[in-house]
């Protein structure tokens, strides 16, 4: 219970302030709050931090909050309430709590996962006629976590691409996603958190572009040590 408590205090910002829609270009909705329901967004109405965004295909937004404004591309799903910087002492705690959520289940406990192949195989027709199916949520996430890194929020787009990963199986192997937690990571000055990241993708099957990279990196950090 203290544990939740705790949580739910981190998770909140403390003085939030609402954001101002200053563009919408296609097919743009909001979620308020613990609603389950979508409406569609227009220039000049206001978001709070409680609230969710996401953008259809060919579709894109702009808010802004505090004269800082965030351009929201195609497919992309962002919850506000991430797009806030945090202290060290926060974002450690948080990271704790998420690293201990990914440990792996025991084998007793294990549910069974569709495969990739199936997820993308199949279901594939359908997600590309939703681009809002269920399917298709992770990597809206995962672009919503690209916004806060892009923005300079680093520290929330790490909590959110690692928590995308752990709900999403099959996209644990998405290099961006991976990538950008790792490159986060060195941007917050957390080398030794960075090196752990890029030594998981080193074992992971990269191309050789992508190698280079994750390999030029870790040379990079060893050398500052």
């Amino acid at each position: 219970m203290i544990f939740l408590f705790v949580a739910s205090l981190i998770a909140v910002p403390l003085l939030a302030k609402d954001f101002l829609v200053k563009a919408v270009r296609g097919v743009v909705e909001v979620r308020r709050g613990v609603s389950e329901e979508w409406k569609m967004v227009k220039v000049g109405d206001l978001l709070k931090p409680e609230d969710s965004m996401r953008t259809g295909k060919s579709s894109s937004a702009t808010i802004e909050c505090d004269a800082k404004r965030l351009a929201i591309p195609a497919l992309t799903m962002l919850d506000l309430s991430d797009v806030r910087q945090m202290s060290q002492e926060d974002f450690l705690l948080s990271l704790a709590m998420e690293n201990i959520l990914s440990v792996p289940p025991r084998e007793s406990d294990e549910i069974t996962i569709p495969s990739a192949a199936v997820l993308h195989g199949s279901n594939k027709a359908k997600e590309d006629a939703d681009p809002f199916s269920q399917a298709s949520v992770g990597r809206m996430q995962l672009q919503g976590a690209k916004v806060l890194f892009d923005n300079t929020y680093y520290a929330t787009s790490v909590l959110k691409t690692k928590a995308t990963l752990r709900n999403n199986p099959d996209l644990r192997a998405n290099y961006s996603a991976r990538i950008l937690v790792a490159q986060a990571f060195e941007k917050l000055k957390l080398n030794n958190e960075a090196i752990t990241e890029y030594s998981l993708l080193a074992k992971e099957n990269l191309t050789a572009s992508q190698r280079k990279v994750v390999q030029d990196s870790l040379d990079r950090l060893s050398q500052s040590r």
